[in-house]
């Protein structure tokens, strides 16, 4: 077996190298790390198993007796990830370990003779490579129908399909990616053997992975019900909402325009809506409208959005509680009700919603009244699906579309630009020479990017502009590494203290986190700065909000002098600086998205031929293929 495990590994060889990693890993076997692991091996070999069960003194001596106790406990609860474990190594299945882990964790409880009999169904949970590699120790011949059907399925569920954003491929394409991972040619007839074998769902034609397919279904029928429904409770006469509005009208500053007044409107009325908006057309002011109203009726509203920097923005620009979803889905989980009707659940930034998350909120709806805001021209999901997207093009789901900009935006120039770059154009703007609202461009080559940056940080500097209000945007992760790489080195010649362990942080500097852990208030995308390191502890400030954290949470923090735009997609600052060199990935999307991240002022930094051919670019979420409007009109057909 050609599995190397860190010091397990080295002295473990080849007899029990599953095992001995899931002792080390699996955090329910304290005391037993990547060492005792190793001496339990050692000692017991291939009776190891059946030494822990008995509480062997062997096992005592190495573990300490409180310790075999709980290991005993344990893994009578887990024999059958245990058995499937040896099972992998009894037919020397070439996979790493923790692969291999976490395949038993997965299928143990489902026990051995299924994989046996068909090693291609842990193509649910494991990549093509894996299952083919026990396919070939379980001796599977290269063209045995088991194996071609997991082709299929590997390829809607790899970089071609859903690895692309998409849930749908035609049934040609999944054949062709079948026959490359295969190496010869398929019959036709495979299409339908793999919808025979659960591998693959039928739509129209072509082919979507079944649990796209599934969820895409769910939410269609529930979709195609709400959407003609009124709220189950609250007032929809024309009058009374009339009135309503004219009250909240009284006491704001500014009136609402009419699409505001009617979007509203629209909220008491349907049970499910759509605003779209694009950059400063006035979302927000609908968004405080609608939570007002809606309370002076006796409702709840509740936002919702898929980041902890774009929940506190809808939050201090509402008014009101705004929570990421992941947070929302434990809450609901914990109180094992759904929704009840006096809640309005507004998702804000719905475009960044993908198909698993629409999903798990459409269950936990209930009674309540749904609201999907967002922008139409900004980045499809990181996840897979577009739905927002989808919906607002749908002419049977209640939508309002606001596309007016307003004066009080309009003197920074940035709305005016967006439309342009909607449109697929951008006209020349301005050098830059100072801090002042608008979009400016300075030219530069590829290598003196940091530079650039540096004098226009000073410049901006002089002119007043706290740091903590500057942000670089950029598109690649070429640019992003190499800024960050940059501005961490200048930070380290003034040898501020480094967090150990990780040797990338220092004190002072702009960071990201990159994993939620709703336990303690943390959220993929949450930006900060590190404040203090003792030691291998740390204290950061992460949202407004500090943090002590620990060695062990160096994985999951980054430096942030510049960011992807999707980690930057719902939040904004006063000033924004964007790299742009030529990328084939760069479209007009992203050039959107990073441009309306700025509330006074843009700068475009390296090649404008470059941001000329991006926004010429189609949109990415075009290029994603979904089965979402199709599943639509069947349940529609199916509700009449």
């Amino acid at each position: 077996m050609s599995v190397k495990l860190d010091p397990v590994a080295d002295r473990v060889q080849n007899s029990s190298i599953f095992f001995a990693q899931y002792l080390a890993r699996e955090r329910a076997f304290t005391n037993i790390g990547p060492q005792r692991a190793a001496a339990l091996v050692e000692a017991f070999g291939s009776r190891l198993s059946e030494a822990i069960l008995a509480q062997d003194d062997g096992i005592i001596e190495i573990i300490g007796e409180e310790h075999a106790i709980n290991a005993a406990a344990v893994l009578e609860t887990r024999l059958p990830e245990s058995d499937f474990l040896t099972w992998l190594e009894s037919i020397k299945a070439d996979i790493p370990a923790y692969k291999a882990i976490r395949l038993a964790r997965a299928w143990g409880r489902e026990g051995v003779d299924a994989v046996k009999r068909n090693p291609y169904l842990l193509m649910a949970v494991a990549d093509w490579r894996t299952a083919d590699e026990i396919g070939k120790a379980l001796g599977v011949d290269a063209k045995d129908a088991r194996r071609e059907v997991g082709a299929v399925e590997a390829t809607l569920a790899g970089k071609a399909c859903l690895g692309a954003g998409s849930t749908l491929m035609a049934s040609k394409g999944a054949l062709e990616g079948a026959e490359e991972l295969l190496g010869h040619k398929v019959s036709s007839d495979l299409v339908a053997a793999s919808v025979r074998a659960g591998a693959a769902v039928r739509l129209a034609g072509e082919l979507q992975p079944p649990g796209a397919a599934y969820m895409e279904a769910d939410c269609a029928l529930r979709l195609a019900k709400l959407a003609p429904d009124s709220p189950v409770s609250g007032i929809s006469e024309p009058a009374a909402l009339d009135e309503l509005i004219a009250d909240y009208n009284e006491a704001q500053p500014f009136l609402l325009t009419e699409g505001q007044e009617e979007a509203v409107r629209m909220s008491h009325r349907h049970r499910l809506l759509i605003l779209a908006g694009f950059a400063g057309s006035g979302k927000t002011t609908v968004l405080r409208a609608v939570c007002e109203t809606q309370e002076a009726i006796g409702k709840a509203p509740l936002i919702v959005t898929l980041s902890g920097r774009a929940a506190q923005r809808a939050s201090e620009a509402t008014g009101r509680r705004a929570i990421t979803v992941a947070r929302f889905l434990i809450e609901q989980e914990k109180s094992g009700l759904p929704l009840d009707q006096d809640c309005v659940l507004i998702a804000d930034e719905a475009s960044m919603l993908g198909l698993v998350e629409v999903w798990r909120i459409l269950r936990r709806l209930g009674d309540a009244s749904l609201i999907l805001c967002g922008d139409p021209a900004q980045l499809p999901p990181v996840s897979p699906g577009v739905v927002f997207h989808t919906l607002a093009i749908d002419h049977e789901v209640c939508r309002v579309v606001l596309d007016r900009v307003h004066r009080q935006d309009e003197r920074t120039g940035i709305p005016a630009l967006a439309e342009d770059l909607r449109n697929g154009v951008i006209a020349k703007v301005p050098a830059f020479k100072r801090a002042q609202s608008g979009v400016t461009f300075t030219g530069c080559e590829q290598k003196d990017l940091c530079d650039e940056i540096l004098r226009i940080g000073a410049v901006l500097k002089e002119h007043g502009t706290s740091r903590d209000n500057v942000q670089i945007i950029a598109p690649t992760n070429r640019e992003i590494g190499q800024i960050n790489i940059f501005f961490h080195h200048r930070a380290l010649r003034k040898n501020p203290r480094v967090w150990p362990g990780t040797g990338h942080i220092a004190e002072g500097e702009p960071v990201i986190w990159t994993q939620n852990d709703t336990r303690r208030g943390l959220t993929n995308g949450a930006l900060g700065r590190v404040l203090e390191i003792e030691g291998h502890w740390i204290k950061v400030v992460l949202d407004g909000c500090v943090h002590e954290l620990t060695g062990d949470d160096g994985q999951y923090l980054q430096l942030a002098y510049a960011i992807s735009v999707h980690k930057a997609q719902g939040s904004q600052w006063s000033r924004v600086i964007i790299p742009v060199f030529p990328s084939r990935i760069v479209d007009r999307s992203l050039v959107y998205t990073a441009l309306t991240r700025a509330q006074e002022q843009v700068v475009f930094i390296g090649s404008f031929d470059a941001i000329v051919k991006a926004v010429k670019r189609s949109p990415a979420v075009e290029a994603r293929q979904v089965g979402l409007g199709t599943w639509l009109n069947l349940a529609r057909e199916t509700r009449d």
